[in-house]
């Protein structure tokens, strides 16, 4: 039912109008099929699930072993180039009182 014409947008018109364009390209949509053994394998967990349960575990592993990281020889290693010694001056450089240049 419609009210008497105004200046004003109609909320009615306006949606029937924007989902009506959204309708279009429904009717072309293709669905992807899935096939029925993919849902059957999602639908059990190979085990159940056991939630807020306390797990005992006792390490029975008397000793392990990690492998050392591999480097590459022919890379010059970076600790070499940022070992540069940096210059000590024996008084600072500005004084108390100095002006200084500020690039804002």
């Amino acid at each position: 039912m419609k009210g008497p014409p105004s200046s004003e947008p109609n909320l009615d018109d306006i949606l029937a109008r924007d989902f009506a364009e959204l309708n279009v390209g429904e009717e072309k949509l293709e669905t992807p099929t899935v096939s029925n053994q993919q849902d059957t394998e999602s639908e059990q967990p190979p085990s159940p699930i056991a939630y807020n349960q306390r797990i005992d575990a006792v390490e029975d592993r008397t000793s392990f072993t990690v492998k050392a990281p591999t480097t590459k020889a022919d890379e010059p290693t970076s600790e070499s180039e940022k070992t540069t010694k940096p210059t000590i001056l024996k008084t600072p450089s500005a004084q108390p009182g100095d002006d200084f240049d500020v690039d804002w």
